[in-house]
């Protein structure tokens, strides 16, 4: 019991959470329905907008799901050692991917219905693009995606959360939450799509529920294998 209850400590902030950032969304596509017209390969605005939130929502409980259970019993690691970690980074990827995507696909099928410039459009998207792409050139360049993938739960022995700060890190511990949450408002500038932004809005919101339910939580957790 005491296993299944480290792997769903928080959970239940996350579902109110969650619950709260869906009723939102649907009271604003309900309100504001002019603001989610539109469609793409014969799908419309609103569905396309769901789809991206059930990908943000399946990314991040997977997540939490794989890297609770291996921090709790090492199974892949013990029974997988050489393909466990593997497998979940590629689904990790896969689903991060889809989470992109759709965001993308609901800027196309939304576009232009905010009334924007295209210089004001390519002004607004740089400023929000130098940051985010020096944060992608810090990650690359000084660490690796696997770093802030959770590498740490399946070695939590070694693990360290205070590792040394290079690049964007220098400047905000959270550089992932902070600046990387920027490039996600990108295909709603660039489209002038409002339906784009607002799920931009979600996915932001989302991730610093996954950081406040999962990410703090488990710091405590992974102090235990390192006494």
């Amino acid at each position: 019991m005491t296993v299944f209850n480290n792997i769903l400590k928080k959970q239940d902030w996350h579902l109110v959470l969650l619950a709260l950032l869906l009723a939102l969304l649907n009271t604003l596509a309900t309100w504001y329905p002019q603001y989610f017209v539109g469609e793409f390969w014969a799908i419309s605005t609103i569905s396309w907008l769901w789809i991206g939130v059930l990908a943000a929502v399946l990314h991040q409980v997977y997540v939490m799901l794989v890297l609770r259970f291996e921090l709790e019993t090492r199974w892949l690691t013990s029974n997988l050692p050489r393909i466990g970690y593997m497998a979940y980074m590629i689904d990790y990827t896969l689903l991060l991917i889809a989470r992109i995507l759709a965001l993308i696909f609901v800027a196309i099928a939304n576009h232009n219905i905010l009334s924007i410039s295209t210089y004001n459009r390519v002004f607004i998207s740089l400023l929000l693009a130098i940051p985010f792409l020096w944060l992608i050139y810090s990650v690359v360049r000084h660490y690796s995606l696997k770093h802030f993938a959770g590498a740490e739960y399946f070695n939590p022995e070694s693990s360290s959360r205070n590792f040394p700060r290079y690049g964007i890190f220098k400047y905000t511990e959270n550089s992932i939450y902070t600046i990387g949450a920027l490039g996600l408002y990108i295909p709603g500038i660039v489209f002038a799509s409002p339906a784009a932004l607002i799920l931009a809005l979600f996915n932001n919101l989302y991730i610093w529920v996954h950081y406040y339910c999962t990410e703090l939580p488990d710091k405590e957790s992974m102090d235990r294998f390192k006494r």
